[in-house]
């Protein structure tokens, strides 16, 4: 669901689909709470019938009155993300209880959505808002903060973007690979139509007795131009209608790649008529470019030497020489690049999934629970949480049971800037560290061993010493050369509401992936969950278990219910986290290798076809040299030798732009170097190995010539 403000809907001109939408006297201090339905979960779940609108709705345990739906095809602003239900921002006071996240201007967790007025730009709005910031921000600013807090605070600003086509972070994840993927598919869109183009001047010195006959009879060269460029067009709008229904199957695929359990993504990608019209367009467009060269070159014939039969001698030579090498070797070349760019993604890839990350991420089940939604008492969750880890840890086929505020490589973070009293410690920037809160059993569960002094035990308490185990990071960025256990530092005056804490180092842990695999491992500290200040956060449990993982779902919930039934819970493996960490890399390197893979078969496919029709062409040249000797090996050579012609340009070509190209996608690797030797060599090497099996078959049959038969040919 959405909190959204009373002119929301009125805002962004969304009629209802029955009842009324959200006004601004819904939206109140105080307010009892109604809901709007979105048209789908209207659907799914009230049948689409009217007198949902009236009736009611739980939500967490709480009654909202439903007063409308909204239109259908009305998913909301943020695209990827569908809503079910809308309900007024003064609800949050409703869920949150007294603790509302409306009580906490400093909390930002809202977006603002405005309509421009005509003739006003975004860059003018901008420059308006630079200028109400410093109040916006003075009058949210919290009282308790200290001065380099403030300061920092106060230098924030708002900024507004168009969001016409809606907002969404899937544009800043997704964007730039979503751009190399389709300057992917115009290469391999290229090579098709390069082999369409290979089709066509084949065809056409096939058809040159024809066309001289039709040129005879009066035909003009226009007319037969027209002719020969409508089949080709005929034949690319075939392969267009073939595309369109290959991408309904590819519309799901790849929402598929970019949506992972733990954030699904909704996309409306059906088929409008804006895409039809580009699809008719491109195929109308290649089939005329590609197909203007073959006729030209088709209905330049001769007429007295195609009547003779001695146009065929001709043929050989243009289609040997030009341009029927040139197309086939540019086939070639693309297909290089293509197959480059699929081997660093994958290597890429294959790098990060092997990469040490700290910790063993199989066999670990991930329980999110939040107190403070079940409404427990803000002085006995500490106690509950607890609770429930000592409940899960004796569970049948557990190993290992610990808890945290965070989990690693979630997307989440707390970070500062610590001291240590040393003249050599990083200050500033340099010092900034990042924190998580976990339990006695979490370095156990996550098997991140503990490298000198001890972990948390039931010593560090809310009343003991501030304690913290730290990271080998830390350990070598600010106690150089020294055992830091037994030392301190101290936590920076600017952390929210606190003052500056002295925290004594008990123990150092194996470096460990805190928030993405691709980050330099971050300066880490860890902190006893019983010593966390106020317990706000909902945390997280981890359970080693000697099975899969999931199996284990059903003994927890009946486990945490017993303590308490209104606890909502979500459930998700660490592997599952690990791995969803990378779906960006993920969706490059499978459809890259995807469409490496295509134009690699297209290019193969081009080999043999130009190098079937010169063998089919050079058949009584063949001949004449099986007749007076030569052996089947010199005939193999000869087709070899145009093999290698082409192959050797082609594969120098896409070598040079290879090298050009791949830099661009420097950012996206990772590990690895975008003119990585191996990477390079192996595509080479899978190219030409490819080449050579789809020039062979043609060379077989060149050398199993009957010189008779071949004499006889004209």
């Amino acid at each position: 669901g959405i909190f959204t403000s009373g002119n929301y809907f009125r805002t962004l001109g969304v009629p209802p689909a029955a009842g009324r939408l959200m006004a601004a006297a819904d939206d109140q201090p105080g307010c009892l709470g109604v809901a709007v339905l979105s048209y789908g979960f209207w659907q799914d779940h009230f049948g689409a019938a009217e007198g949902a609108v009236g009736g009611t709705i739980s939500l967490d345990h709480h009654i909202f009155q439903i007063v409308g739906v909204s239109a259908p095809g009305f998913y909301g602003v943020e695209i990827g993300q569908n809503f079910d239900v809308a309900v007024p921002v003064c609800a949050a006071a409703i869920f949150d209880g007294k603790e509302s996240r409306l009580e906490h201007r400093s909390w930002w967790w809202l977006r603002i959505i405005g309509r421009r007025k005509p003739g006003i730009s975004v860059e003018q709005i901008n420059a308006r808002l630079g200028v109400i910031s410093p109040e916006v921000f003075a009058g949210a600013l919290p009282p308790d903060w200290d001065p380099q807090g403030k300061k920092d605070f106060l230098k924030l600003r708002l900024v507004s973007s168009p969001a016409a086509t809606g907002t969404s972070y899937l544009r800043r994840r997704f964007g730039e690979p979503l751009h190399i993927l389709m300057a992917v598919v115009g290469l391999v869109l290229l090579i098709a139509c390069a082999n369409i183009a290979s089709l066509m001047l084949a065809c056409g010195a096939a058809r040159n007795k024809e066309i001289a006959v039709r040129k005879a009879l009066g035909a003009t060269r226009a007319r037969l131009i027209r002719q020969l460029l409508t089949e080709c067009i005929l034949l690319s709008s075939a392969g267009a209608v073939l595309g369109i229904l290959f991408a309904r199957w590819g519309n799901a695929l790849l929402v598929h790649y970019i949506s992972t359990g733990r954030n699904p993504v909704f996309l409306d990608l059906s088929l409008d008529g804006r895409v039809l019209a580009f699809t008719a367009s491109v195929a109308v467009l290649t089939g005329t470019l590609f197909g203007v060269l073959p006729a030209l070159r088709s209905t330049k014939v001769s007429l007295s030497a195609a009547m003779k039969g001695q146009q065929a001698e001709e043929s050989e030579r243009r289609v040997r020489f030009r341009p029927g090498k040139c197309i086939v070797a540019f086939q070639v070349a693309l297909s290089l690049v293509l197959l480059v760019t699929a081997g660093l993604f994958l290597r890429s890839f294959v790098k990060l999934v092997t990469l040490d990350i700290g910790f063993d991420r199989n066999n670990v089940l991930v329980v999110n629970a939040n107190l403070k939604t079940a409404r427990v008492p803000r002085e006995r969750r500490l106690a509950v949480y607890q609770d429930i880890e000592n409940r899960l840890r004796a569970l049948s086929g557990v190993v290992a049971a610990g808890r945290s505020v965070m989990t690693p490589i979630s997307g989440y973070e707390w970070n500062d800037r610590i001291h240590v009293d040393s003249p050599n410690a990083p200050t500033g920037e340099a010092s900034l560290c990042y924190f998580n809160y976990v339990s006695p059993g979490y370095f156990g569960t996550m098997r991140s061993p503990i490298l000198t002094g001890r972990g948390f035990d039931a010593r560090d308490t809310s009343t003991a010493t501030s304690v913290a185990i730290i990271n080998q990071t830390l350990a070598r960025k600010f106690f150089a050369g020294v055992d830091p256990t037994g030392k301190y530092f101290r936590l920076d005056p600017a952390t929210p509401g606190q003052p500056a804490p002295t925290i004594q180092i008990v123990g150092v842990i194996k470096d460990a992936k805190y928030e993405s695999l691709r980050e330099e491992t971050y300066a880490t500290a860890f902190f006893p969950i019983a010593q966390i200040p106020e317990n706000d956060e909902e945390e997280n449990f981890e359970i080693r278990s000697t099975a899969p993982p999931t199996a284990l779902i059903s003994a927890v919930q009946e486990s945490i219910a017993m303590v308490n039934k209104e606890i909502p819970l979500e459930f998700h493996t660490l592997r599952q986290q690990v791995d969803d960490s990378l779906v960006q890399e993920r969706l490059l390197a499978t459809l890259s290798g995807f469409f490496g893979g295509l134009a690699l078969l297209l290019a193969m496919i081009g080999l043999y076809g130009a190098l079937s029709y010169l063998v089919t062409l050079r058949r009584r040249e063949f001949g004449i040299r099986m007749a007076l000797g030569a052996l089947p090996q010199s005939i193999l050579g000869l087709v070899m030798r145009d093999l290698a012609v082409v192959l050797i340009g082609g594969v120098g070509a896409g070598a040079g732009l290879s090298f050009l190209t791949v830099r661009l996608l420097q950012k996206m690797l990772f590990g690895l170097s975008p003119h990585d030797p191996a990477t390079i060599a192996a595509t080479i090497g899978l190219l030409s190995a490819v080449a050579l099996l789809a020039g062979y078959l043609p060379a077989r049959r060149a050398m199993r010539v009957d010189p008779i038969v071949a004499l006889r040919y004209e």
